[in-house]
Parts: C-alpha cells; sequence; structure tokens
C-alpha cells in the first residue's frame, strides 16, 4: 500500500504493507498537529486481498457514522470490484486519522478506448444499474476534510486520469472549489453531473407506532391487499429469507419475478435489470455473504407454497433499502408488493432503523408512502490537458442524448 501522510504544511509518503500499522481500534486517541487539527493520510488498496485486510475497520467506520447507505458495505464493494473491475484497475482510497480509519473512498480506474482514463466510484461508470448510490464513507464529523483529502488525491496524480466523477451523500454537502490542487485548480474544471433523488420513509421508535405514521390512502391499500388475498381462499403468507443459505435459495425466485414484471402488460416499462448473467452472477457473488452479516434477505409473498412477489432489501445500521422486486403478473390485482413494502418497514422498524429508503427515482408509488425526496449530487472534475476537456465535452454530450432516451424508453407503456 502507498500511505500519503498530511500533517500541516507538509506532506511525506511511505510503503508499507497490507494493514500494516495503519489501522488503530476505534477508541485510540487522535494526536493534533500544531495547526489543530488531526493529521490524515491516504492509504490506497489496489488489490482485493488488501481490501480483505481494511474490511473489519471498514464495518466499524459504518457502525460508528451509522450509515444510511447499504451500497458502503465492504462486502458489496469487494464483490462488485472482483466482477467488474479490470486488472490493476482498483484503487480504494483510506482516509486515515492518526491511524484510525474515518473514510473510505472505494475508487476505481476505468480506460475509454486506448487513451482515456476515468476516475469512478466502484459500482459506478459501468452496470451501475446494480449500485443505485455509490458514494465516499465518512466519519459523520470528517466528511468535510474526508472529501477533500480525497479529491487532493486525485489531483496529486492527474497526469493518470482525464476526468473523476464524485457522488456526494446527501448529508454530506456540495463539491468544493476549493478542494482543488495544482494543475486542476489551475486549469480543471468542475461540473455538477446530476442528482440522484430517492424516497425515503421516516420509522417510528415502535412497530406498534409505524400504521399510525402513514397516509391514509396507503393504509387502505394495506387493508384493500389483504382483503383480496383473504377473498382468493388461498392460504397466504410473507416469508422472510434470512441468512446466507436462505438467501442464496430464494435469489433464483426473485430473478424470475423481476423478469415477469419487466414484461407486465398496459405498465411502464419497468427494465429487467437481473436479466444479465454478469449481474446475476454478482448478485449469487455477494448476497449469500451480505446476508450472512445481516446485510440483505428477501421477502416473499408465497401463495400456497408458490412465491408470486418477491422483494431484496438491503440493509445499513441506520436504514433499510428496497433494491430490486418481482412480482407475477397474475397476481398483480392484490397488490402483492404493497404487502412486501409494508412487511419490510415493519421489519425496519424493528430492528432499530430511522429510515426506509424505497430507492432512486420518485414517483406515484413511493411518493404515496412518503413524501420526503433525499437529494444525492454527483460532480465531474477534469483534468487540465486540452484532449482531456475535449473528450469531456464530447462525453458529457453524448451522455445527455442518451439520458433522453432512457427517459422517453421508461415512460411508454409495456406492450406498446
Amino acid at each position: 500500500m502507498k500511505r500519503t501522510e498530511v500533517a500541516g504544511p507538509g506532506t511525506r509518503e511511505q510503503t508499507e504493507g497490507p494493514g500494516g500499522a495503519a489501522w488503530k481500534s476505534p477508541g485510540a486517541p487522535a494526536l493534533l498537529s500544531p495547526q489543530g487539527r488531526s493529521p490524515l493520510s491516504v492509504v490506497r488498496c489496489t488489490s482485493l486481498a488488501e481490501l480483505a485486510e481494511l474490511h473489519l475497520p471498514w464495518q466499524e467506520l459504518r457502525q460508528r457514522c451509522g450509515s444510511r447507505n447499504p451500497y458502503t458495505s465492504p462486502t458489496w464493494v469487494a464483490a462488485w470490484a472482483a466482477h467488474f473491475t479490470a486488472k490493476g484497475r482498483l484503487d480504494v482510497l483510506a482516509v486515515l486519522r492518526s491511524g484510525q480509519l474515518v473514510g473510505v473512498a472505494p475508487c476505481y480506474v476505468r480506460a475509454l478506448g486506448p487513451a482515456l482514463r476515468v476516475v469512478h466510484l466502484v459500482g459506478a461508470g459501468q452496470h451501475s444499474a446494480l449500485t443505485e448510490l455509490p458514494q465516499v464513507l465518512t466519519e459523520t464529523s470528517q466528511a468535510r476534510l474526508v472529501l477533500r483529502e480525497v479529491v487532493r488525491h486525485w489531483c496529486s496524480r492527474s497526469a493518470e486520469w482525464d476526468w473523476l466523477e464524485l457522488p456526494i451523500g446527501a448529508d454530506q454537502g456540495w463539491f468544493e472549489a476549493e478542494w482543488l490542487s495544482g494543475e486542476i485548480a489551475a486549469h480543471g474544471l468542475v461540473r455538477h453531473k446530476t442528482t440522484r433523488p430517492s424516497v425515503v420513509l421516516p420509522l417510528p421508535e415502535r412497530v406498534e407506532e409505524l400504521e399510525s405514521t402513514l397516509k391514509r390512502n396507503v393504509r387502505e391499500s394495506i387493508h384493500r391487499a389483504h382483503n383480496r388475498l383473504e377473498r382468493s381462499g388461498r392460504a397466504w403468507t410473507v416469508t422472510r429469507h434470512t441468512g446466507e443459505g436462505a438467501v442464496r435459495r430464494a435469489l433464483p425466485v426473485l430473478t424470475r419475478l423481476h423478469e415477469a414484471r419487466s414484461q407486465l402488460p398496459g405498465r411502464r416499462r419497468h427494465p429487467d435489470v437481473l436479466g444479465a448473467a454478469a449481474h446475476r452472477a454478482f448478485l449469487a457473488d455477494a448476497l449469500p455473504r451480505m446476508a450472512a452479516e445481516s446485510e440483505a434477505e428477501i421477502l416473499t409473498l408465497d401463495v400456497e407454497g408458490q412465491a408470486v412477489a418477491a422483494e431484496l432489501v438491503l440493509s445499513a445500521p441506520r436504514a433499510d433499502y428496497l433494491a430490486f422486486s418481482g412480482v407475477d403478473p397474475a397476481w398483480w390485482h392484490v397488490s402483492p408488493v404493497t404487502l412486501l413494502v409494508w412487511q419490510a418497514a415493519r421489519n425496519a422498524t424493528a430492528r432499530g432503523r430511522a429510515e426506509l429508503n424505497l430507492s432512486l427515482g420518485p414517483d406515484v408509488a413511493k411518493l404515496r408512502w412518503s413524501e420526503r425526496v433525499v437529494q444525492h449530487p454527483e460532480f465531474a472534475v477534469c483534468g487540465p490537458r486540452m484532449r482531456s476537456r475535449a473528450a469531456y465535452t464530447g462525453y458529457a454530450a453524448a451522455a445527455a442524448v442518451a439520458s433522453v432516451h432512457r427517459e422517453a424508453a421508461r415512460h411508454r407503456v409495456t406492450g406498446q
């Protein structure tokens, strides 16, 4: 690993092995620099073996900061890196204060053609439908300092990339131009690329209080779904598939029902994200391991022993997240997804979560549960070279056109 330590105006670099002296227990005191702030260091992890060394302090950091984003899980990130990152392109930055981990920026360098290089967070740039909210994980009180050090680190390596794309968490503020340094500060540019909105349902402290916090139309929808199933005369239940083995067995069911939902006639198009073999292989690797750490479970609505709807729920220390869902078109009329969301909200409340994230993309189905929309901004930093500027301009224009086509396809009704 390469370590760059910042303590006042000077910097120094040293080389140390994976893990090494880089990690301290969370209770270790921080030594302050003469300027009165903790010295920061950046340690590069460029292999899956080094990520494995980082796993425990990474999880401890997620607990300390009360992360609400399940995509900051080291298990999810490591699995994504193993499946989709080209050899030699992984470049995860661990940010430390006096040896204690205070931030993780899980980066990789993506090649665009023979000459262009782009820095992304793991989960972004390619196969991005799997990771809705890539993010730099930070200690709550150190968020701005950590993000600054990550940007400064990449500025010091500006010869290695053409542009950098940096999503920022909803509670991490906004990109500051003062974070830039060197040639990037003098001749680069920063652009607000996009904002990722998600709908969040705040949760009460007790399960018994949950129903009273919901809007009247949602409560009525839940009751109607119950009544329709009862009138069918068939035995039904909602099943929680938890633990490594149960999630592995339920995943093909979720995949089948997710595909069936994408083909539901007369509805807005719902993409079959799990239709790609590479995506299924990734989830088959990541989800059982996350389930073993209580970070993933699958809910199914079973009618006479047959699953007719399914929902993947990912967990972070302070929030649960609805990822992929599926439904048998023959049972759409009973509103099975409504029952699964209701059960997910009950489970999250029982686990002490502060909120249930209904995923990206506000729509009528989500906004009826909650009108709280959380914004996650994303920025692009372009390097100083003319080649980089020209390439990024063309890339941004092409991306804007592709976005228009995606939105048009999303609003088309299946079967038309």
